[in-house]
């Protein structure tokens, strides 16, 4: 195997006669590119493939059986066929052979993939022998094989090389590979290229064993010189004479062979001649074959030459041609901006695109040399003044429009303070210059600028100024007539209280709780019907400004903003909807997916309109409507928070003035919750009368009613600001109502206690809020309750209750039960006496008078009246029983018994129930 090329080696000097080529192996070198193989490997290896550099690795062992396997690297030169030694590498030097076999893509446009088959080497170095991933680049040698059965039968030998010839410690570690024997096949192999693959020890055989006749005539040799086995040196005497002989035999053939040698020399010397003479002529045709090639390359040339010159002429004529066209501007424009006829809408849009295309000359992409060109500069003059002419006269036209509009307006709405029931709309002012909307982004962008009083001012800014200015007094003029008409019809609903004179906030507060509060006890329906009026007078004027300024919003986008942007409509329709108590939610949740792609809106021009005015005229009637009744500002407060939050999300001017008016009714609440407070403080009660229900804690009933209907339609949003309002309030309550008990004389203080958080806790389970205060107040009064029932149930019973308590006591202090009868003061005896004191009768007169007690403790007709009875019966019951159960311990076989049994005492007390209820009846 391998003999022609192991016979090239030979002849190249790079393998000796007596080392055999065992594994021979054509690869593709990638230790230029090793840094980055495995991600060449994975992506850029088809590329690779495209420039190949072929070498070849070939495994060697010596005659010598105690010499290290050696490969060596070998490159084809393609010329001569030979081959050149690049490097040469010892089996025991390698520390890992690594097999890898990847499919990567050829190229991501066609999807085909292409298999590598391939295999690392890395070497030992001198300062370390650990299997470190982050080995040294130039120790590490990646090849990649032409077919994968070369790739294996290589493998397969260094295995077996590193198997028989190296030490355990020596041997490379084989990664990704394992030697599997071959199996024999039916095929048959030609002789010169059979292997015998079941030991390296057999190819080392027959590579050096000699033939018969070699080693007959070694024996022959030997048997003529006997003295070989015993004398060396005459065997190597001998041999050399032999040698001597052979040599001295073939110079003599050399020499008789002189002849055929000189004429051989002289037939090479005669085909030198000859080759001399045909390169000589190959020397005369290369230089007319030259010259003509020069010719033939000159023409090519002139050709490029002319057809450069063609090119350059047409594209300069192009160019020309553009020039002229994009700074040619019609005379048909010119007479249509001269004339500036904005009568009618066809006219209009002539003017529009004379103009777009005289700016479009204007702003054309030219070539900075072109810019040079004196006719160029001179255009661009003339077209300049043309431009500012026009502008001016143009701006001069739209302001003449916009007073004639206005003018017109007024015209038609007659303005009178004392019966204007609604904003004025300006939909005609804007209709009638929304037709010459196109033209305001052209004044815009024109850059067209004038001085006046040393400034320098564009004719946009100046146009923008005017309309500011006009729709500004006319807005003015309009919003003050409508409020006033507003706060007349306030005044109007509450002619009562212009008579009645009140000193500070706190009193007109106390005056509104007390109105509402009575109002409704009494039926009277007439402060129902003025809330409703005054808040009707709010949102109407709040709904009359907010769609006023959202459709000049509307307009002054269109007019003056970005011809781009156009309204949403249907996000418009709804928002100029006069807004209700009810569909305000309703209308934001329906605009927030419509105005989430809009545009960042500019609402300077808006600013310079309404600045101060909405906010101003709004305070003016929010002060009118708190003075008519204080408990409206929970209703304002509550209004303006759920339309800051629409405006907000619709992305409305409204929303700044409607953020400082939102303020205002905060601070308002904020006051009216001060307010309250120390009147809540400085509550006082006559201790020597019957305290019932505190007069604060109905007002706060009152107060709760009038924030929970306010705040319904923006609960789920804004409630927590209501929470805060109320936590404050009532922790006042608790606090007072605590201070008030603890200081009442004829109304136990228990009563007070439980009857007032009875009635908080009754009130404050309609809130969504504030579990934790009104978890508390039920807790209070459940303990105040039972407190009460404790302290005074006993009393129908006292003796019978005195004389058990001190049972109890004795029994508490260690006494047996057995010796209590034994007690003079607690003898059997002395119980039965008492007993027969308390007779059902008495028990039930007893009960009654209990009662009434209760009955003149309570709040007429309360309901807690039956409850407290029921609880007093529970725990008249309960202390029966524990009577009898002590009777039952110190007193057996006494035969002491009540006159009365636990049916009698249920029966008792609700006979006393009944009888009772009937009185009130009657």
């Amino acid at each position: 195997m391998f003999k022609s090329v192991q016979q090239k080696l030979k002849d190249a000097s790079i393998l000796e006669e007596n080392e055999p080529i065992l594994s021979f192996v054509q690869v593709i070198d990638f230790n230029k590119q090793q840094q980055q193989f495995k991600k060449q490997v994975k992506e850029e290896l088809s590329a690779l493939l495209q420039n190949k550099v072929y070498y070849f690795l070939a495994s060697i062992k010596t005659a010598d059986n105690d010499s290290t396997p050696i490969i060596y690297l070998l490159k084809l030169n393609e010329k001569t066929n030979d081959f050149k030694l690049k490097a040469t590498y010892y089996l025991d030097e390698i520390k890992t052979v690594t097999k890898i076999d990847n499919k990567i893509k050829h190229n991501s446009s066609s999807g085909s993939s292409v298999d590598v088959f391939a295999f690392e080497l890395v070497f030992r170095s001198d300062s370390s022998d650990s299997l470190d991933e982050n080995v040294d680049q130039k120790l590490k040698f990646v090849w990649q094989c032409n077919k994968i059965e070369d790739r294996n039968d290589f493998l397969d030998t260094l295995w077996k090389l590193s198997e028989q010839f190296l030490k355990v410690s020596s041997r490379p570690k084989f990664v990704n590979y394992k030697f599997e024997p071959k199996k024999s096949t039916g095929h048959t192999r030609n002789e010169n290229d059979k292997e015998d693959d079941n030991s390296i020890l057999n190819d080392l055989k027959q590579q050096y064993e000699i033939t018969k006749s070699e080693e007959e005539s070694l024996l022959k040799l030997m048997s003529e010189c006997d003295f070989a086995s015993s004398s060396a040196e005459k065997f190597i005497e001998k041999l050399q004479d032999e040698l001597l002989k052979l040599d001295t035999s073939n110079i003599e053939s050399i020499m008789n062979s002189e002849e055929k040698t000189l004429k051989l020399i002289d037939m090479l010397d005669g085909a030198v001649d000859e080759i001399e003479k045909i390169d000589e002529r190959l020397k005369e045709y290369e230089d007319k074959i030259s010259a003509v090639g020069d010719a033939v390359r000159l023409v090519g040339e002139r050709d490029n030459v002319i057809q450069i010159q063609q090119n350059s002429q047409y594209a300069l004529l192009e160019l020309l041609e553009s020039f002229v066209s994009n700074l040619d501007f019609p005379q048909e424009y010119r007479k249509t901006l001269i004339g500036c006829d904005l009568s009618n809408e066809r006219s209009i849009k002539k003017v529009t695109l004379a103009a777009n295309k005289l700016l479009e000359i204007l702003e054309a992409e030219i070539p900075s040399g072109l810019k040079k060109m004196k006719a160029y500069t001179d255009q661009m003059l003339v077209l300049e003044k043309f431009k500012f002419t026009f502008c001016s006269n143009l701006c001069q036209h739209l302001k003449n429009a916009i007073g004639h509009a206005t003018n017109k307006h007024l015209e038609s709405y007659k303005i009178d303070d004392n019966s204007l029931k609604n904003i004025p709309n300006h939909k005609q002012i804007h209709d009638d210059l929304l037709c010459l909307k196109d033209l305001v982004p052209w004044v815009q962008g024109s850059n067209c600028s004038f001085s006046e009083n040393n400034q320098k001012i564009t004719f946009y800014d100046d146009l923008k100024n005017y309309y500011v200015d006009t729709t500004k007094q006319l807005y003015i003029r309009e919003i003050n007539a409508f409020s006033y008409c507003a706060k007349s019809r306030i005044v109007g609903s509450d002619r009562t209280k212009s008579n009645t004179s009140m000193e500070n906030i706190r009193g007109s507060m106390i005056r509104s709780l007390d109105k509402t509060h009575h109002g409704e006890s009494m039926g009277n329906k007439t402060e129902q019907e003025n809330k409703k009026t005054l808040k009707m007078i709010f949102m109407k004027l709040m709904n009359q400004l907010t769609s006023t300024v959202l459709n000049e919003q509307v307009f002054c986008q269109e007019f003056f903003g970005n011809s781009k942007i156009l309204k949403n409509e249907d996000s418009m329709s709804n928002s100029t909807k006069p807004m209700s108590r009810t569909n305000s939610n309703l209308s934001l949740t329906s605009n927030t997916s419509a105005n989430k792609q809009e545009p960042k809106v500019d609402y300077s021009i808006l600013r310079e309109i309404f600045a101060g005015m909405i906010e101003d005229q709004v305070k003016q009637v929010m002060d009118g409507i708190v003075r008519a009744d204080y408990l409206l500002v929970l209703f304002l407060y509550s209004d303006l928070l759920a339309r800051v939050l629409v405006c907000h999300t619709n992305k409305e001017y409204m929303h700044q003035p409607m953020v400082g008016l939102l303020r205002f009714a905060k601070e308002k609440c904020e006051d009216f919750v001060k307010n309250f407070k120390d009147f809540i403080n400085e509550t006082k009660v006559n201790k020597k009368e019957k305290i019932g229900i505190l007069k604060f804690v109905k007002y706060f009933e009152d107060f709760v009613q009038e924030a929970e209907a306010c705040w319904e339609p923006i609960k789920k949003d804004s409630y927590e600001k209501l929470s805060n309002i109320y936590d404050g309030i009532v922790r006042e309550i608790f606090k007072a109502i605590d201070e008030i008990a603890s200081g009442s004389f004829k109304t136990p203080s228990e009563v007070v206690l439980f009857q007032n958080y009875h009635y908080m806790n009754h009130i404050m389970r309609s809130m969504s809020g504030l579990k934790e205060l009104t978890k508390k107040a039920r807790e209070s009064y459940l303990h105040w309750q039972k407190e009460y029932v404790k302290k005074y149930f006993g009393r129908p019973l006292e003796k019978i209750h005195e004389f058990f308590e001190k049972v109890q006591a004795k029994i508490d202090r260690g006494l047996k039960h057995q010796d209590i009868s034994y007690q003079l003061e607690l003898s059997a005896n002395n119980l039965r006496e008492i007993i027969r004191e308390y007779p059902a009768k008495e028990i039930k007169k007893g009960l009654s008078d209990l009662y009434n007690r209760v009955e003149k403790h309570l709040v007429e007709n309360s309901s807690l009246l039956d409850v407290v009875w029921r609880e007093m019966s529970h725990e008249f019951i309960n202390q029966y029983k524990n009577y009898e159960h002590l009777i039952k311990m110190c007193y057996e076989g006494q035969s002491i018994k009540f006159e009365f049994t636990e049916s009698d005492i249920y029966r008792i007390f609700n006979e006393i129930s009944i009888e009772k209820s009937r009185d009130h009846k009657f």
